[in-house]
Order: C-alpha cells, then structure tokens, then sequence
C-alpha cells in the first residue's frame, strides 16, 4: 500500500526538472514565425534604426571568427548575419543558417545563390532542437533570438551537443530593465540578462567574456563549452584576467544579491607581486559573476594600511622607491574600481609610512583611519575580512 501511495505522488507531484521544460516558457512567442511576411520583416530586421543593423559590422569583429570555422545562425532570420559570416569563415568554413521559419530559411538560400554564396546551408530548427549535429560548430550566434527559446534548457542542450570542445556560443539580447526598458522590451522579452546567463550558465556553459559599453540597447555575451567534460575551466566573468573561478555546477549553496563586505588589508606584498586583498575581491565578484550575478549584486570595501599602503602608490613613486618598473597594482585598481569597489587608502598609514598625499593614485580616497573606517562600515551592516 506504501509503495503505490508513493507512486501516486510521483506521478501527480512529479520532481522539478522531469517535466518542467515540457512547459514552455512564454507560449505563442513564436507564432508570428510560423508564416512570416519576409519583405515586412526585412524593413523591420534590416534598417538604420536598428541598433544591431547599424553595428552589424563592428558585431562581427567582436566575435573573433576565423576562416575556416564552422558557425551556426541560430535564429538566422532573413540571413543578415549569415551572409556577413560567410565572408569572416571563407571559402573553407561553413555557416549553418538555423531557423524555425522555412521562409525565412527558403529567403537565405535564395539570396545566398543570387550572390553568389556557397558556404551556408539552412537547417530548420523546432522549437525545443537545434537539430545541429553533434561536434559539428565551432560557434554559435543568438541575436536576438535567445528570448524566442521556448524550452531553454533542451534547445541549450542540443547546442552543447553540436558544440566542438572551446566551442562558443555568443549571446546577444535586449537590456531588460523595469523602469528603463521600453514597453515593447519589457512585454516581449521574457527575462533580463541575469536570468538568461543562469540558464545557460545552468546547462553546463563557462561565462568567459562581456563586450560592455558597446551595444546601448543589447548586450554582448560570451560562452565557452568546457576544455575537459566533467572538469571546469578557469573563468573571469566580471574582473577580465584576474581572481580567476570555476564554476560548481554540483554546488547547493549559490551567491545571494545583497552582501556586503569590507576588507582590513594589511599584508606586505612583494613589490614585484600583485596585492592579495585585491585579487580576494577580484575572485569574489568573479564567484558572483560565474553564477550569472553582476558586480551590483555585492558590495565590496577595501582598506590599505600597514606594509600594504604602498599598493595605493602612483607609478612614478613606485618605481622609485621599490626599483621596480611600476606599480603592478594599478590595472587591478582601475578594473575594481570601474566594477563599483571602493578603494580606500588610511590617512595615518600614510603619515607613518611618509607618503605625502601628492604620491598616491590620485582617484584614491583617503579615510581618518582604518580603525575608524572598519568600524562604521561594520556598523551599516558591513561583513568583516582581515587580508593579513
């Protein structure tokens, strides 16, 4: 009697993930593609006005594509990308146009052979496959398209199937942003940035690179298929080239919005070495960033003081006191600084040191003391981190 009572329960209350995709995610926003006007959308898709026509070229650039890959359109469209791809592969790569519409698709091939084109095949895609075969990519383009996934996370699979190992998925979508997004964005597009880099960050995907202050109506997102299947790559999501992650797929205990941290660094760093307290708060915001949270989500302080004031010091004293070439802390400040920590410098570490203020970086705040400085960020609800 036990046994059929718990399979009742399965089978009514079955676990999240079994049936879960078998549900789309915003029904009926693919059905203006089942029978498309192609000339309404080549006046929509290819004009001016829009952001992603205008930039097409520098779009282009920015993916790094090399003669002779293999890339998938993935939502190809009326094959603006598809043409512009099948020059950067060359006559030895390929493009695979990948689409829902067979009109769309029968639209690529058409003008692909009035031009002359012989590198790009159409695919017809469904809604839950990319029907691509597997290894068979190098790359993987999503513009404006990767809010049209109905089932994400089976479309997303059939991606990471047809993906070569390093193979890439580039995502590009609409910012998604109540009170700033327009109406149209914001009633078409399902979800904002961070949800949709979890759900491919979820399907088994490295966040690898961000193309920011670029695009002003989109964004700009690179993905990476795993090196070794079953081990994890270092990444740098947020701070580029420093405080490198993995990403922890089996972890149950993710990252929440919200915290908030101050650093007490007083270590005494070889001149020649980068500051530990700064690459700590790198790999922090990078352990956020590779769970699809942004640098917003956590707020970050740093205090320098001790044999660790010198880390504040412009290049031109540096150099001369320490019979190096120049500050090696100065990128890594720049890049946190720019992702929203605070840096600051205590004021009586400097006196004792005898750094005049016109030695330090000039953007570098100078606090009464770190004693005091500590005490009113733990007091406005500030976590404690001593970088010894």
């Amino acid at each position: 009697m036990l046994r059929l009572i718990l399979t009742l329960l399965i089978i009514t209350n079955p676990p999240m993930g079994i049936f879960a995709q078998e549900q789309s995610v915003k029904p009926g926003i693919n059905d203006s593609f089942k029978n498309p006007d192609v000339d309404d959308y080549l006046s929509k898709f290819e004009v001016e006005s829009r952001e992603i026509f205008a930039q097409r070229d520098e779009i282009v650039k920015r993916c790094s594509i090399k003669p002779g890959m293999e890339l998938a359109d993935i939502g190809a469209g009326t094959g603006l990308f598809t043409r512009l791809f099948s020059s950067a592969v060359g006559e030895n790569g390929n493009v695979i146009a990948v689409d829902i519409s067979q009109k769309f698709l029968d639209h690529i091939d058409q003008t692909c052979r009035t031009n002359g084109i012989k590198n790009v095949q159409p695919l017809l895609c469904t809604s839950d496959s990319t029907k691509l075969p597997a290894d068979s990519i190098d790359v993987a383009f999503i513009c404006d398209t990767y809010h049209h996934f109905e089932f994400p996370a089976k479309t997303l699979s059939s991606l990471r199937q047809a993906l070569k190992l390093n193979g890439r998925i580039i995502v590009i979508d609409f910012i998604r942003i109540p009170g700033e997004s327009t109406e149209w964005t914001l009633n078409h597009v399902r979800a904002g940035q961070e949800v949709f880099e979890s759900e491919i960050i979820q399907a088994g995907f490295l966040k690898t690179r961000e193309e920011k202050n670029f695009l002003k109506q989109n964004y700009f997102v690179e993905f990476t298929k795993s090196n070794t299947p079953g081990l994890a790559s270092p990444i740098y999501p947020i701070i580029e080239g420093y405080g490198a992650v993995v990403q922890v797929p089996a972890s149950t205990l993710k990252p929440t919005a919200g915290a908030k941290i101050v650093f007490d660094v007083t270590n005494n760093t070889p001149p020649a070495d980068i500051n530990k307290g700064l690459d700590r708060a790198a790999r922090l915001l990078n352990l956020y960033g590779a769970t699809g949270l942004k640098a917003a989500d956590i707020n970050i302080s740093l205090i320098f003081h001790g044999e660790s004031t010198k880390t504040i010091l412009n290049n031109e004293t540096y150099a001369k006191l320490y019979q190096v070439e120049k500050n090696p802390n100065l990128d890594l400040l720049q890049k946190l600084q720019a992702a929203g920590v605070e840096i600051v410098v205590c004021g009586q570490a400097l006196n004792y040191k005898g750094f005049p203020t016109s030695c330090i970086i000039k953007e570098i705040p100078i606090a009464d003391a770190a004693l005091t400085f500590v005490v009113t960020k733990q007091a406005s609800g500030y976590g404690y981190q001593a970088i010894p």
